[in-house]
């Protein structure tokens, strides 16, 4: 699916949370799914890197869609929420165990959670899900269509997929989920041909000058970066990049410099503002001077204010109070269990 290195995790725009600490990730993807119940077993072997996990969602009228990360392999049970669930790898797998039934799930390969259902998932290290929770008003409507493996559902997930790195601001994410909606609503009601018209805009795999400049960018965002320079590496004249770039991602490069910046102070923000509690100073490091003209890019962009983020996210880790940890491995290795409580309790 990632034709080009635009992004280092699934949904980043939409960051929420992005921890070493098992308990905070498991609180939090069970507080933003509505899961009622969760464990998770995680095996850390002698010499590797401490757990490492990020989890992104944003929420919309007809689904929510949600980005994971996990460097340790692990393994998840619990109960879905009360609506129907679509997991999809994009790098790593999942095998899924279900009503005593496995399914494993390869990138590009969607499996299917029914409400409610009691599930064990095993995921392979560095995985990269996405998420996608299906209301009730279009799981009325899917007439028992939702399929593992559906190769064209899989095209719609896809297709909405390549457009994430490049949301313009809030608004345009906004729009294009309610797209996504429409087409997989159309399709889970028995309309097989809203598939095919599922239009990918981001096709920048088929230009591998605009992919180098993408690269470049991403590597140099911490810099003052000359379009002239990364245009020239990538062997393009500045008038070719700017076309290239309206035709794959819709945005100027300087456009997508100001967009890639603001979704690393949000990473910023959510990775060490107790480190570093001044918002500016997160702004500053990402070339924003401007205090108030920040707050106003910041704003459009994810729909909420710096603050906000913060706030979201204090409430996320103080949910993880809420989890308990058993270890049960041997020497030299060790499984720790962490396990939520129920959110109706």
């Amino acid at each position: 699916m990632r034709a080009c290195n635009t992004q280092i995790f699934v949904l980043e725009h939409y960051l929420r949370i992005a921890t070493g600490n098992p308990k905070s990730w498991l609180s939090a993807l069970q507080v933003l799914t509505g899961s009622p119940r969760l464990s998770q077993e995680v095996k850390v072997s002698p010499g590797c890197a401490d757990f490492d996990s990020r989890l992104s969602f944003l929420k919309a009228e007809n689904v929510n869609v949600c980005g994971i990360y996990l460097r340790s392999a692990s393994s998840i049970v619990g109960s879905n929420a009360g609506i129907a669930t679509i997991i999809m790898p994009v790098q790593g797998s999942v095998d899924f165990e279900v009503e005593g039934r496995h399914f494993c799930c390869t990138p590009g390969v969607p499996f299917a959670l029914k409400p409610n259902a009691e599930f064990r998932a095993r995921l392979s290290s560095e995985v990269h899900l996405f998420i996608v929770q299906i209301s009730e008003t279009i799981w009325i409507n899917a007439n028992d269509s939702l399929e593992n493996g559906d190769a064209q559902l899989a095209k719609i997930l896809n297709s909405y997929l390549l457009e994430t790195p490049f949301f313009r601001d809030h608004h345009h994410a906004k729009q294009r989920i309610r797209c996504f909606e429409e087409v997989l609503a159309r399709y889970l009601a028995g309309e097989r041909s809203a598939a095919s018209t599922v239009q990918n805009k981001v096709l920048i795999g088929e230009d591998r000058r605009i992919c180098t400049a993408l690269e470049q960018i991403n590597d140099r965002l911490a810099t003052d970066i000359e379009l002239e320079t990364i245009a020239r590496d990538a062997g393009l004249s500045l008038r070719n990049f700017y076309y290239l770039m309206k035709k794959y991602t819709g945005m100027t490069p300087y456009n997508y410099c100001l967009s890639r910046r603001l979704v690393k102070v949000r990473e910023s923000l959510i990775c060490c503002y107790r480190e570093e509690p001044g918002v500016g100073n997160h702004a500053l490091k990402w070339g924003f001077n401007h205090a108030g003209r920040f707050s106003s890019y910041y704003y459009d962009h994810f729909g909420e204010y710096p603050s906000d983020t913060i706030q979201g996210l204090e409430v996320l880790k103080r949910n993880s109070a809420k989890v308990a940890s058993v270890s049960t491995g041997a020497s030299g290795q060790k499984t720790l269990w962490y396990t939520s409580a129920d959110s109706s309790s």
